[in-house]
């Protein structure tokens, strides 16, 4: 799931568009002698196909990255079709698949780019395993996510070992392995202190086992990032809004509620906050 989930919920890929500087078209004209004729020749050089195939992959990553993932299908099997041994193709076709909610294709796409990645360090093939760890946490495959995010984890080259950490602990918090993930989450943090995702998963742990005060402290640090989705943050409130109605704390309830509503007035949260106020107010 930056495609860490870390939940089910946020997942983040960050893509580089390259540009494709190469001729379109180059033509050149000589002029030969022969016999007191002038004779006129032209060529035009053959595209690279694998330059090609490079260029249209990354503009399918890049509608990717902006969300366009019909677009972005599109784009990486016109790629596909002229270099099919791309493992960058594969990954951008899986997360596309997976972000459509078409897991079965999604699944088949991930484990080709595995399969045609150079090595473990790779782009690629990191890219792909992240994206695999969240497919399996979305089909409840828990044990089979904490393998890939443990190859993530061990591997020094991987300069994004909190992702893969907070992946790791949504995968056993769902596993009911709640020691566990706690300190997947914390060691998420030891690396990045401020990654929202972790903080957030952390609340929804801590306020599930009933450490209020926890909860709080990793929700309200979430809620306030920027890095989360409207509607992640609108849940984040939603969650301090139910901690401070449990704790008898009405007027602070009642303000988050409110914040719910004002970062996602159509979202799921909103509407629950919405059901609180009918009590409270």
């Amino acid at each position: 799931m930056e495609k860490s989930i870390g939940t089910a919920r946020t997942a983040r890929g960050i893509f580089l568009l390259r540009s494709f500087s190469g001729p379109l078209a180059a033509i050149s004209v000589s002029l030969l002698v022969l016999s007191g004729c002038w004779t006129t020749t032209s060529s035009e050089p053959e595209v690279d196909p694998i330059a090609l195939a490079a260029a249209i992959r990354d503009l399918g990553l890049d509608q990717l990255r902006q969300g366009n993932y019909s677009m972005a299908i599109r784009k990486l099997q016109r790629a596909e079709l002229k270099n099919p041994e791309d493992p960058l193709v594969y990954y951008g076709l899986g997360e596309a698949f997976r972000r459509k909610g078409l897991l079965a294709e999604a699944e088949v796409n991930l484990l080709k780019s595995l399969e045609l990645s150079p090595d473990p360090h790779a782009q690629s093939y990191q890219l792909a395993v992240l994206t695999l760890s969240v497919l399996y946490i979305q089909e409840e495959r828990y044990e089979e996510a904490v393998v890939l995010c443990q190859v993530l984890i061990d591997d020094p080259t991987y300069e994004r070992p909190w992702t893969a950490l907070t992946n790791r602990g949504w995968a056993q918090y769902k596993s009911e392995q709640f020691e566990a993930a706690r300190v997947s989450y914390q060691e998420a943090l030891g690396y990045r202190s401020t990654y929202a995702v972790a903080h957030f998963n952390l609340g929804i742990l801590e306020q599930e086992r009933g450490r209020w005060l926890d909860a709080v402290r990793q929700l309200d640090l979430a809620a306030k990032s920027r890095e989360m989705s409207s509607e992640a943050r609108s849940e984040a409130y939603f969650r301090l809004g139910e901690i401070y109605m449990t704790l008898g704390r009405k007027d602070e309830a009642i303000e988050k509620f409110g914040l719910a509503i004002e970062k996602a007035p159509d979202g799921e949260w909103a509407e629950k906050s919405r059901s609180r106020l009918e009590v409270l107010l």
